[in-house]
């Protein structure tokens, strides 16, 4: 029984909430600062050009678009190998409705996507992809998406449009 008082005596503080500690205001920071000499605050030079942003660019432009319903998402340009004619009205369209992430729009359209895993070689164009694999996908009726490590990836090929790997 002493026991247990005790601990439970020891244990009391540990429990107890934390301390509400006073907000720092910019007053407080600067004095704290003036009384530090290693402590200033550095302001950019009067002079130096300022980063400036170019105005035609934007991750919607350089990438494919891919929605169904209210869901879509993007994947880089030249990562949709495969695109079959029934298909074409669920890619590059107006972005509307929720964005997802690749994987959550992946796992919600499995019947009409597919993915080709690649080597970095194959992404680049220094191997070729095997020609097996685009009969393989005409069979499926699917779009076709170049994956690496699971994420979507350029497939950048030496002939820039070869039929065999290509139809749109």
């Amino acid at each position: 029984m002493k026991i247990t008082i005790i601990l439970a005596f020891l244990a009391g503080p540990s429990l107890a909430a934390q301390p509400l500690l006073p907000r720092v205001t910019a007053k407080t920071l600067a004095g704290l600062q003036s009384l530090d000499p290693m402590v200033t605050l550095v302001t950019p030079p009067a002079g130096e050009a300022e980063v400036v942003r170019p105005d035609k660019q934007s991750i919607i432009k350089q990438s494919t678009i891919l929605h169904h319903g209210t869901n879509w998402t993007i994947v880089p340009k030249g990562a949709v190998v495969f695109l079959p004619e029934e298909m074409k009205s669920r890619v590059d369209g107006v972005p509307a409705g929720t964005l997802l992430s690749w994987l959550e729009f992946l796992t919600m359209n499995r019947g009409w996507i597919t993915t080709c895993e690649v080597t970095v070689a194959q992404a680049t164009g220094k191997d070729p992809v095997p020609t097996e694999r685009s009969a393989f996908w005409e069979k499926q009726n699917k779009v076709v998406v170049a994956v690496h490590q699971g994420g979507p990836i350029t497939l950048r090929m030496n002939d820039p449009a070869p039929p065999t790997l290509t139809k749109r």
